[in-house]
């Protein structure tokens, strides 16, 4: 794979915080929110609004939680996780449509996009 190809894949498999909250806001029911975060809820403490809580080691079993209709949004903790690149690579291989968040859960929080207790 070429850098210039790198660059593209990594473009096509996220989008940014803002992005993704206008396309929600747009058409809700569109999409989903998934949290692959891994932690107790007191030290996770916040998650995207509305994300569905789903650690990564339980994706797997929780599968059928998830719509294959809808566009599935990845978050984890930051930019330099790569939960949400092991939880897509997961999805993907089950045929849903998957994007990570690019940034996770710090850039959506750093933007002041709305945030709600785990």
């Amino acid at each position: 794979m070429t850098r210039k190809e790198y660059l593209q894949a990594v473009i096509d498999s996220q989008r940014s915080p803002i992005e993704v909250f206008m396309g929600i806001q747009e058409k809700p029911e569109a999409f989903e929110v998934v949290d692959v975060r891994i932690g107790d809820p007191a030290f996770l403490k916040e998650k995207i609004v509305n994300a569905k809580q789903i650690p990564l080691i339980e994706l797997n079993e929780r599968l059928t939680e998830l719509d294959k209709t809808k566009l599935i949004y990845v978050a984890t903790w930051s930019g330099a996780c790569t939960l949400a690149k092991q939880a897509s690579l997961l999805l993907l291989e089950n045929g849903f449509n998957v994007l990570e968040i690019a940034g996770g859960n710090e850039a959506w929080a750093a933007t002041e996009l709305p945030m709600e207790p785990v």
